[in-house]
């Protein structure tokens, strides 16, 4: 059994709701045990434990030729986040990390790579960052980057955990492996090793899962349904705001990984 943290809002209304649905569709996962977590807030931010060197700009590709001010509320939902990422480095319990619209479709297929998530180093089942973990080596290797060296966090939290793995897996290269055969020796019998579980380019609910970034982004390697999604209800607003011009999450592209849902509220809409 491994354990997950379900970021949510309780003084949200639109946040409790979003969690209530998913985690409804995390029962039939045998062998997660989820909790919501209470996330940060523009208000609260700065009762974290930790100081984040953030940038003023987002450095994010879409908003290369459209200079955009990181607000308080994209702060506070990377902070909440991170708050787990740090978790994992400093204690060495490897949990997942949920976003409150965590909608799971394929339970089975869900549970299979759980039981695999022991050998990724970067592990994320959903169409983005709905539902991500990674090995407490890894962790710690972000923490140095972010926490010891102090580096500036100026993108979503996609970006740089992508960034951080593919400097980490050139490190591991240049010390020849000998830092991630150490690692191996410590997995269990039923881990399979692969350093990245990642959602594709493509943007068609497909995973893809090998030693090399490129060939899993690409869906060279591993390529495989995604068994986690985003739910979402059109009718009402979201909790973050998206730009609808420079890459919205709702975007005809992405919006057709998602599930739509009916309703969100249990009363009415």
């Amino acid at each position: 059994m491994i354990k997950a943290k379900m970021i949510c809002d309780f003084n949200n209304p639109i946040s409790v709701a979003y969690s209530k649905i998913a985690l409804k569709t995390w029962e039939a996962v045998k062998n997660v045990e989820v909790e919501r977590f209470q996330c940060y807030t523009p208000a609260t931010i700065n009762d974290a434990p930790f100081k984040i060197n953030w940038g003023k700009y987002s450095s994010a590709g879409k908003y290369k030729t459209n200079r955009h001010e990181i607000t308080p509320t994209e702060k506070a939902c990377l902070t909440s986040m991170f708050h787990w990422w740090k978790h994992i480095a400093d204690t060495g319990e490897q949990v997942i990390i949920l976003e409150h619209d965590a909608y799971v479709t394929n339970p089975k297929k869900l549970m299979a790579l759980v039981d695999e998530i022991e050998g990724k180093d970067l592990w994320c089942v959903g169409i983005a960052m709905e539902c991500v973990s990674m090995s407490p080596s890894f962790a710690r290797y972000c923490m140095s980057k972010w926490q010891t060296v102090n580096e500036m966090i100026d993108a979503g939290p996609m970006a740089e955990l992508f960034t951080a793995f593919t400097e980490w897996t050139a490190m591991l290269d240049r010390f020849d492996g000998k830092k991630e055969k150490i690692e191996v020796k410590k997995l269990s019998s039923k881990a399979k090793r692969a350093r990245l579980l990642w959602p594709t380019i493509h943007s068609k609910n497909k995973l893809g899962m090998s030693n090399r970034w490129k060939e899993a982004l690409d869906g060279r390697k591993g390529l495989q349904n995604a068994p986690v999604t985003q739910c979402f209800y059109p009718k009402v607003d979201s909790t973050i705001e998206h730009s609808k011009k420079l890459g919205s999450i709702y975007e005809p592209t992405t919006y057709r990984q998602l599930h739509i849902l009916e309703k969100l509220y249990e009363r009415g809409s």
